[in-house]
């Protein structure tokens, strides 16, 4: 704990310090908040002190971004005329539970006449004054918030994001443009290092912009207040060659040859297998539905059986009724023990349907949170994770150029928790790409192997096919 140099009960010496902190804004962090920052903050402090600071940090987790990133703001508010500060993340969550609640611990820690001149809402950290507007405004980092981010102009303007890894090349760029007039302004990006493409990785790689910025990394191993055992906690259980141990330990972002979730080399030997009867008529027949509405998406209905894939069946621009109808027919044929719909979005008509059949369907949720959260971001990469598991240990997998092409396909990156988090079908579809519909249906086979997994069971009964209907 660092010791404050004197007290602030008259507005005197309040203007006093003022003064100091202006000139030296790490003393500011020790008079305000009672704490000795670590030279790693110090380092961040110092370059984000320049008016025109362009300034961004990979870092390693646990080493107190967003606490200097609070101390920022509040330093800002109290010593730069005509304040202004955008803080905003890709994540709400980052945003809202993460940086907000680290303004109001150390709020908390300010001696009581400077707290008491600070009110934090859910959208803002606002400094109370009859003549001036100081604020920090609280702004999720989407395309979506386009206005939002667009909004307002200062003399001492500041750009703060968290999480930054994660940013829309998109919204990013509306950020951006905010610092374009004559008064500058000073943007400021920390982030663990989870994605190897987008605005925060071109920072650290692309020449132009390196020209533009200060990369900084921040690394465990210089970090004082680790955990006692973290980076061998870290290296004995992924290995110092893993993405893993390189984001978390180093601040250094995964290779980006590392970044495909499925090798080529599992699937491509999947497709070559040739599994007789035997090999797999112990175990359950499962099937998997992938819905989509209309467009260039597919409706794909996977049944696997064990280790081997029985058939792939693909429809297009079917609506929810007619895709439940076609789930009918698979099944009168299958006789699946299970059916795992994806009831996301125009997927809840169809189960809703198909549970009206007495089908023997369950409801998943690719949305919900994994039942292993300290390894993948959400139930899909869960799923996905299970399926790569099961094509390592000998899978038949049909050669369908489009699955084998969805598949490896795939890429991943790490959440700020680092939680392996697939890349979605909007961004997938973002590239030109096609969406992996026979892969996530293929994946929803594996629900049942999931713990935890979030669904609801029908009563399944047996169908026949009669002349008249089905039955």
């Amino acid at each position: 704990m660092a010791k404050r140099k004197g007290d602030f009960t008259t507005t005197e010496r309040f203007s006093e310090f003022q003064e100091t902190w202006l000139k030296n804004p790490v003393q500011g962090v020790r008079d305000l908040f009672g704490a000795e920052p670590t030279p790693q903050q110090v380092e961040l402090i110092r370059y984000a002190w320049d008016p025109q600071a362009r300034v961004a940090v990979s870092s390693c987790t646990g080493a107190g971004k967003t606490a200097t990133l609070a101390w920022l703001t509040y330093l800002f508010l109290l010593t730069q005329e005509d304040c202004r500060i955008m803080m905003t993340s890709p994540s709400f969550q980052q945003l809202n539970r993460v940086y907000k609640t680290e303004c109001e611990k150390w709020r908390g820690k300010m001696p009581k006449p400077i707290a008491d001149l600070f009110t934090i809402t859910r959208e803002q950290v606002k400094l109370n004054s009859d003549t001036l507007v100081q604020r920090a405004d609280l702004v999720t980092l989407s395309t979506d918030n386009k206005e939002s981010l667009q909004g307002g102009h200062a003399k001492n303007y500041v750009a703060l994001i968290d999480e930054a890894s994660a940013a829309e090349p998109e919204a990013f760029a509306v950020l951006q443009k905010t610092l374009s007039t004559d008064t500058g302004g000073r943007f400021i990006l920390t982030s663990n290092p989870t994605r190897s493409v987008g605005p925060f990785y071109d920072i650290f790689h692309k020449d132009e912009m390196k020209k533009l910025w200060k990369g900084l990394y921040f690394t465990a191993f210089e970090n004082p207040r680790r955990a006692p055992n973290f980076i061998e906690e870290m290296k004995s259980t992924y290995g110092e060659e893993s993405d893993h141990y390189r984001v978390a330990v180093l601040g250094q972002f995964p290779r980006a040859a590392n970044s495909q979730f499925i090798s080529s080399e599992i699937v491509d030997l999947a497709t070559t297998n040739d599994l007789t009867y035997p090999a797999h008529y112990n175990y359950p027949i499962v099937m998997g539905v992938d819905i989509a509405r209309f467009g260039d998406d597919e409706t794909v209905l996977v049944i696997r059986q064990g280790p081997k894939i029985l058939n792939i069946i693909r429809h297009n621009k079917l609506d929810t009724m007619e895709v439940a109808e076609k789930v009918f027919e698979a099944q009168s044929k299958w006789q699946a023990q299970v059916i795992f719909i994806d009831s996301v979005g125009v997927g809840a008509g169809t189960f809703d349907r198909c549970k009206q059949l007495k089908l023997p369907v369950r409801e998943v949720m690719g949305s919900h949170k994994s039942s292993k959260p300290l390894e993948y971001f959400n139930m899909r990469a869960q799923l996905w994770g299970e399926m790569r598991l099961w094509l390592e240990n000998g899978a038949d997998i049909p050669p369908i150029e489009a699955l084998r092409n969805q598949l490896v396909g795939m890429t991943y990156g790490f959440t700020g928790k680092m939680q392996i988090q697939l890349t979605t079908k909007k961004d997938i579809k973002k590239t030109g790409a096609p969406s992996p519909d026979i892969a996530d249906a293929l994946s929803l086979t594996f629900a049942d192997t999931v713990y935890g997994v979030k669904t609801r069971k029908a009563s399944a009964r047996r169908i026949k096919k009669s002349k008249y209907a089905y039955v």
